[in-house]
């Protein structure tokens, strides 16, 4: 008894036995801290492989193009990947112009270590929508009508473009509104006589509508209607054809040949525009995107409310095109060539404005066929030193084609440059009117050689590409989503393409009929899925 008695104080004080115990703690808390990992990797390994295979499904049963019953496609996707069993419900909501397709389940798993936390299963659960639709859709379709685009490309070309206008315009009454502006452009781009009237136009000539823009206004995306837009002359600098009334191949074409087509939303109207379409003349890529972008900017929306309170365009894109931070709206440009930028031209100045030189009678009549014509090819002072030659005796004598008055007298009047160039190709000025009277020794080489090539170069194939290259960017920094489509084009054009593309996902380098599927691959992205859950 005394032994033990003297044992107990150092009983009390000995310590060793709580250090295993607390390390036995330590051990099973670890271990419930690891069971528990384990079992919420599971957990979420689980969740992830459904959530990804349901979005997977409800995206492919969304797709407006798969014609199989969308329900039957969800169900067919959760099959295939061993997890049908989690799928709880499938709806479907559809429409002429949109499928919206939700799928929801969840998945019950046993716990492996945390039941002994109290959780005997964890649930994973997995909810996805996807609807395809049209929603708000502006598209800008630039078109190259050039020379080389003739015989089968510009076939290929225009069957494509139709294909693309099928695919994204949508039936009356269809939620959303998508609509189209054609511009097709060649060395210019027709504004047209629907859309001219819309802008405010330098007057010296009202033959035809093609504008003519700096290089600092490729900088901006926008082309403000209320801004006098500089006139480009309207001339030929092919035509020799002496006897034609008006010139055959204007270097802007005239009324709506090749124009611009702005903010359509009708199949029938659009499709004819692109089946019109013929190819001719020199290639401006950067013109024909700066009109394409404009008319995506907002600056553009009071022509085309205006135009929509003409009834020439629908009334639903009154308040187009909407602004770059519209959430509904979404805006494209789909730009193509088969070539590259080359020089674009225009009338001198001394041709393009004022009066010229030719006189005309027209003999009191519409018939354009028995005017005479003759040229003041010395104005002296006082009217007795003038010498007018008259045309119609070009091969007579020198006096009876040398006179000091006009061909006419008093019922003759002078032509405006603008009239003149109008009705005759600038060489056919030249051998028409100027070829006896430099025989004659009143007008010299140069003046004569001066009028027959009376155009000038005002852009060159370089400064073209530059001035592209800015306007995609100024389309790229707004927001405008660029496509572009090298036709069959030549590496500086492939190039500039790219350059413009706002991605190189977004351009295309097609040969022959790949246009037409290169054009409705565009069309289906443009009218792309969205995950909206």
């Amino acid at each position: 008894m005394h032994c033990a008695a003297d044992r107990l104080p150092a009983f009390r004080r000995e310590e060793d036995g709580n250090v295993t115990i607390f390390s036995i703690f330590m051990i099973v808390l670890i271990l419930i801290i690891t069971g528990a990992a384990v079992d919420i990797m599971r957990f979420e390994a689980t969740r992830a492989k459904m959530q990804s295979t349901m979005d997977r499904a409800v995206l492919a049963a969304a797709d407006l193009d798969q014609e199989q019953d969308p329900e039957a496609v969800v169900i067919d996707y959760m099959t295939k990947a061993g997890i049908i069993d989690i799928l709880a419900n499938v709806t479907v909501d559809e429409g002429l112009n949109y499928r919206t397709v939700a799928a929801e389940g969840s998945a019950t798993l046993d716990t492996l270590f945390l039941h002994m936390s109290g959780f005997d299963t964890l649930t994973a659960p997995a909810a996805s929508t996807a609807e395809e639709k049209i929603s708000n859709v502006e598209i800008a379709m630039v078109l190259d009508v050039s020379g080389s685009m003739g015989g089968s490309r510009i076939e290929n070309m225009r069957d494509a473009a139709e294909e693309f206008v099928d695919t994204v315009i949508q039936p009356a009454g269809s939620p959303g509104l998508t609509t189209v502006s054609i511009v097709p452009y060649n060395a210019n781009v027709n504004v047209g006589q629907t859309l001219a009237p819309y802008f405010d136009w330098e007057e010296h000539q009202d033959y035809s509508y093609c504008a003519i823009f700096d290089a600092n206004d490729f900088d901006r995306a926008w082309i403000d209607p209320d801004d006098q837009l500089d006139r480009l002359a309207h001339f030929d600098l092919w035509s020799t054809d002496e006897y034609t009334t008006e010139i055959p191949s204007p270097w802007c074409p005239t009324g709506d040949t090749s124009a611009i087509i702005a903010h359509g939303s009708n199949k029938t109207t659009l499709n004819a525009h692109i089946q019109s379409l013929q190819a001719g003349g020199n290639t401006a890529i950067d013109i024909g995107m700066k009109w394409g972008v404009a008319m995506l900017d907002p600056e553009m929306r009071p022509a085309i409310s205006e135009m929509a309170s003409d009834g020439l365009v629908t009334a639903d894109a009154s308040q187009r095109p909407a602004g770059y931070n519209d959430p509904e709206a979404i805006k494209f440009v789909v730009v193509m060539t088969d070539g590259e930028n080359t020089t674009q031209y225009d009338l001198k100045s001394e041709f393009k404005y004022g009066m010229s030189n030719v006189w005309i009678d027209d003999r009191g009549n519409s018939n354009p066929h028995d005017d005479r014509f003759s040229v003041l090819v010395r104005d002296w002072s006082g009217t007795y030193n003038d010498v007018y030659f008259w045309h119609r005796y070009e091969y007579s004598s020198w006096n009876d084609r040398n006179r000091n008055y006009p061909d006419g007298g008093n019922d003759a009047r002078r032509m405006t440059n603008a009239e003149l160039y109008a009705r005759f190709g600038t060489k056919a000025v030249a051998q028409k009117f100027y070829v006896r009277p430099y025989y004659d020794g009143f007008v010299s080489y140069n003046d004569y050689y001066d009028i027959y090539y009376g155009y000038e170069a005002i852009v060159g194939a370089d400064q073209a590409d530059n001035r592209l290259s800015d306007v995609c960017d100024a389309a790229k920094e707004k927001g405008i989503v660029v496509f572009a489509i090298a036709f069959e084009a030549p590496q500086r054009g492939r190039d500039a393409l790219l350059d413009c593309a706002s991605s190189p996902s977004h351009y295309f380098d097609v040969e022959g009929v790949e246009i037409t599927e290169t054009f409705h691959a565009i069309a289906r992205q443009i009218n792309s899925l969205r995950l909206v859950q």
